[in-house]
């Protein structure tokens, strides 16, 4: 068999020099980007809640109404 080669010529990670750049944006919206956070938040709460909710025991059981003498009167 023989040896293997490379295929490609690409550089080690060693030999690989590294740069940043700066890009320039406009500002961010923050009252966009607030409203954004508000909403996963309150969309995240709701969901957990739910979740808890539905797998909660309620602390008392409600009977049927039982009718007041004022409504039996009627």
């Amino acid at each position: 068999m023989s040896r293997y080669t490379k295929k490609t010529d690409r550089r080690s990670y060693e030999e690989r020099a590294f740069s940043i750049r700066a890009v320039h944006r406009d500002r961010a919206d923050l009252h966009k980007l607030a409203e954004v956070l508000i909403r996963l938040t309150l969309q995240e709460t709701g969901d957990s809640r739910a979740a808890r909710e539905a797998v909660r025991v309620p602390d008392t059981y409600r009977t049927e109404p039982t009718l007041v003498a004022s409504d039996a009167a009627r």
